[in-house]
């Protein structure tokens, strides 16, 4: 077994009936706002750009976490700077190193993982979006802040692309295929969308409804 494989992570029946379930309970405010975001990135004209913002802040709450609006400012100076994925990979240490680098509204610190990953995923659809949701999917618990930044974006890098290779691998699946095939029958524009970004609204659903049991 070669290193990618030791990474996919098996699914089990629980898993599938859950994602299933998941996709019964989508609804269009679920997946509508993302593939709005999707057609605003590339029009740079400042009525675009505005209406972009606003709506990647209330769809991602980006209002929460207490993030001051130094860090927002430059969140999305970096999201509009296109230089996010170089030689198709993100380049996730270097922007969670600068806005982890930024206070809190409360003065401390704090490594924006997920924000970071949803701001990636605006650019490479195949790029998974990391939260609460897809580590209890995944079972998995992330490096706490005893360990340095450089094992925790190594660790953070490590796990993002094992949901990665693992939603890959699944969306070969019989019986995912018939559940991102209901999806995709929600809206032709979802039909589009990379089979990663289907299995992040899906996982996230599943976290959201507590449907995995």
């Amino acid at each position: 077994m070669n290193k990618a494989e030791n990474q996919i992570m098996r699914l089990e029946s629980k898993h599938i009936e859950a994602l299933n379930k998941a996709e019964k309970w989508m609804f269009h405010s679920d997946f509508c706002p993302y593939l709005e975001l999707k057609a605003l990135l590339p029009d740079s004209s400042s009525f675009a750009r505005n209406r972009f913002c606003t709506l990647f802040t209330n769809y991602y709450a980006l209002n929460t976490g207490g993030l001051t609006d130094e860090f927002k400012k430059r969140y999305f100076e970096i999201l509009f700077e296109e230089k996010i994925v170089i030689y198709g990979k993100p380049v996730f240490c270097q922007i969670l190193t600068e806005l982890s680098k930024i206070k809190r509204k409360k003065g401390d610190y704090a490594i924006p993982f997920s924000f970071v990953s949803k701001l990636v995923a605006m650019h490479l659809e195949s790029s998974p979006i990391y939260d609460k949701h897809v580590l209890a999917f995944f079972g998995e618990k992330a490096l706490d802040s005893s360990n340095n930044i450089e094992n925790r974006i190594g660790w953070f890098v490590d796990f993002l692309d094992r949901v990665h290779d693992s939603y890959e691998e699944w969306a070969k699946n019989e019986q995912i295929v018939l559940i991102l095939n209901n999806l995709k029958a929600r809206d032709e524009e979802l039909k589009k969308c990379h089979p990663n970004r289907l299995m992040d609204f899906l996982v996230w659903k599943v976290g959201n409804r507590k449907l995995l049991t």
